[in-house]
């Protein structure tokens, strides 16, 4: 007697637009674009960084379950990170405001790597 056993594995797929970490890591973005008004921060790094960051979080929204563009914003979260010692201002407020940014961009998209494995 054999038995005739499948077992079908299903990702976790979810809807185009509706993950949250990848809404964050936008608004995270853009914050970082916008924030060189008030932070002092050299703005050609922040601007540029948060505005990728901007247009890696869309496409994450828009593929949602997209590894590539997931690892994208990973690549990102650590290029902010890294931002300060890279202009010469990983002092002060500036520093930490990028770190944290970074850290933040970083473990979103972490999750979303974690759950679509």
């Amino acid at each position: 007697m054999t038995t005739n056993t499948q077992t079908t594995t299903t990702a976790a797929v979810e809807a185009p637009w509706k993950v949250w970490q990848d809404w964050t890591s936008l608004v995270l973005g853009a914050f970082l674009a916008i924030s060189v008004a008030w932070t002092g921060a050299p703005g050609g790094w922040f601007i540029t960084l948060g505005l990728l960051t901007v247009v890696a979080a869309l496409w994450a929204l828009g593929t949602a379950s997209s590894k590539p563009s997931e690892w994208t914003l990973v690549i990102l979260g650590v290029l902010v990170f890294l931002a300060p010692w890279f202009a010469g201002a990983a002092t002060g407020a500036i520093g930490w405001h990028a770190w944290l940014v970074g850290v933040a961009i970083v473990a979103l998209a972490a999750s979303r790597l974690a759950k679509n494995s």
